[in-house]
């Protein structure tokens, strides 16, 4: 006998709610395009599996081609993700083009590449989603969705946490930009990184 389940779902968000985010929440929508900007505004540091930025010619960066090594590193991320989760009321704030109407051989193209239970993730999103560039996270397994994807580089955006504000933005080998309003909320997630095996470099 079948049973039917439930696929966790995102909120669709109006764009405009993010103008009643504090100062950091209302640079949600353009944050991929402004970061180097943004720096000069807000605490900013790079999530990462190293303490530091490795020169050219330490060989540790070959690590960083090394599939086994990526996705083992995997759950460093998410346990960090859970706890920032869990401290800010179970919800979360993603932005991105993620879901814009038409491109079909990029979504074949990624759900390829996809764990079973993301693909199915992915899938009822999308299906539902398409042309919203907002949406509230309540579920950490989407919330872990993201941040598997946005490690693997399969998928980009920004996700932003309002209780005790912080933004966590795409980028690639396994280095993720992160923005906190203040040096105070700093030194709490760099803790909190630091007690899930990563470092604020």
């Amino acid at each position: 006998m079948r049973y039917e389940c439930t696929i966790p779902l995102m909120k669709a968000q109006d764009p405009r709610l993010t103008e009643r985010f504090g100062p950091l929440g209302k640079v949600l929508p353009n944050v991929a395009e402004s970061l180097e900007e943004l720096r000069d505004f807000f605490e900013h540091r790079i999530l990462d599996v190293f303490p530091r930025l490795l020169p050219e010619e330490d060989p540790k960066i070959a690590l960083l081609d090394c599939e086994y090594f990526r996705l083992s590193a995997e759950k460093h991320y998410l346990e960090f993700a859970r706890r920032v989760f869990r401290e800010n009321g179970g919800a979360c704030y993603w932005h991105t083009q993620e879901f814009k109407q038409g491109d079909m051989q990029n979504y074949l193209y990624k759900i390829k590449l996809m764990d079973r239970i993301d693909e199915m993730i992915y899938s009822r999103q999308f299906e539902i989603r398409e042309g919203n560039t907002l949406f509230r996270i309540e579920d950490p397994e989407i919330l872990e969705f993201v941040i598997k994807y946005f490690l693997r580089e399969l998928i980009g955006g920004a996700l932003f946490f309002d209780k005790r504000p912080l933004m966590i933005v795409y980028s690639y080998d396994l280095s993720l930009p992160v923005l906190c309003e203040n040096a105070a909320d700093l030194t709490h997630y760099r803790e909190l990184a630091r007690s899930s095996g990563l470092y604020f470099r």
